[in-house]
């Protein structure tokens, strides 16, 4: 046989593997392909306050979409796409949803959305080329943001939380949304996004601009949290004491972690912050049940193991932020901490940053109350000691 006709040969038994392959490469295709975000590439239509639609694709979340009670959001993909969910972020109260189809003849109920989620994927019993978003109840539908989203794998950026943690090896309690990168660094990146710990988080404030609380969850969930953070439900907390001890016996940590004793530069509710935490774990209180009753009742009792204060100057460790994390695409927990800063766009004045030196280093965490051992300096670990959870 001459040389070109054995390669002729090879070449046309290649094709023919081709040929046979071909249905279970283009499934196998399918399955590996990357969701899509196709809002600005679909016709959205509202029922009321057309002037605002245009809220609803941009990246600012302090404008929004006011739909009422009554107001429907219908959306159609581009001809042979469809959606297999949207994911929405709501500007005040979450209200309950229902997103019916428009593929057929009359619409369908694809999806109801019922949990209390200010950013949410939403998936749908089936893919469609259209849908309408309406809400029942009277809770009205206030939308900042929506993301519609192809048939396929879904993107790491997409928000699919999960509920509170309530059996938790840590709980980082801050004061206000950014408090948790800028002053704590890698530290939700490392437990929460690589070591993929039970990690609770509890804000005590959510600042008057609702957005920041949008802005929070996009941070939160770059840096790998999963769990929805406790949020109080109005934007200032009066009584510390009583929603820090609530957050510690609803979460049920081995271990919290909270703000400078001295409220970093100063600021008075970071201080009543760390008051709140030291009373409600060294000194007991929220395994006391003659502190705050309903909530002893409503929660039971808890007792930390480990308390740690942000610059706290006995036992004290400096963390290892620069280590680099393959769960979140081999950045340092650094690196994703100043990344999950900027989420909080309605934040950057400038004025602070996330320090690796200087008077808030974010690496250095102090030992402040303990049951298990003072030792901890040695092999910094904020779950050193500490049994892992099943």
């Amino acid at each position: 046989m001459r040389p070109y006709h054995h390669r002729h040969r090879i070449l046309f038994l290649f094709l023919i593997a081709l040929l046979l392959l071909h249905p279970f490469a283009s499934s196998l295709s399918l399955a590996e392909t990357e969701a899509k975000d196709i809002v600005n590439k679909c016709i959205l239509r509202v029922s009321c306050n057309r002037e605002q639609r245009q809220y609803l694709t941009t990246r600012s979340l302090h404008q929004w979409w006011d739909g009422d009670v009554d107001g429907v959001l219908t959306v159609t993909l581009p001809k042979g796409k469809k959606a297999q969910g949207v994911m929405l972020a709501f500007y005040e109260a979450v209200p309950e949803l229902i997103i019916e189809g428009l593929d057929g003849d009359t619409p369908a109920e694809i999806a109801r959305y019922q949990q209390p989620y200010h950013n949410q994927f939403i998936p749908f019993e089936k893919a469609v080329n259209a849908f309408q978003i309406r809400c029942v109840g009277e809770i009205p539908l206030k939308i900042s943001r929506v993301n519609v989203l192809t048939e396929g794998l879904l993107p790491a950026w997409v928000q699919s939380w999960q509920p509170p943690e309530e059996n938790a090896e840590l709980l980082l309690i801050a004061t206000h949304p950014d408090d948790e990168v800028l002053w704590f660094g890698g530290l939700l990146p490392l437990y929460a996004g690589e070591l993929q710990r039970r990690v609770a988080i509890a804000f005590v404030h959510t600042c008057a601009r609702l957005d920041s609380r949008n802005e929070l969850l996009d941070a939160l969930w770059h840096c790998g949290v999963r769990s929805y953070p406790y949020i109080p439900d109005q934007p200032y907390t009066s009584d510390y004491l009583g929603y820090v001890t609530s957050c510690v016996r609803k979460a049920k940590p081995q271990v919290v972690v909270t703000q400078d004793i001295n409220g970093e530069y100063g600021h008075l509710a970071h201080r009543l912050t760390v008051a709140a935490v030291i009373s409600a774990v060294a000194e007991g209180g929220a395994a006391d049940p003659a502190m705050y009753p309903e909530s002893a009742a409503a929660f039971g009792l808890w007792q930390p193991q480990k308390l740690y204060i942000h610059l706290w100057p006995e036992n004290q460790s400096t963390f290892d932020w620069m280590q680099r994390l393959p769960a979140l695409g081999n950045k340092s927990a650094y690196r994703i901490a100043v990344e999950a800063f900027k989420k909080h766009m309605s934040q950057q004045s400038g004025r602070h940053e996330v320090s690796l030196s200087g008077l808030y280093d974010c690496r250095k965490l102090g030992l402040y109350f303990s049951l298990v051992g003072p030792d901890d300096t040695a092999h910094p670990d904020l779950l050193q000691h500490i049994e892992p959870l099943e």
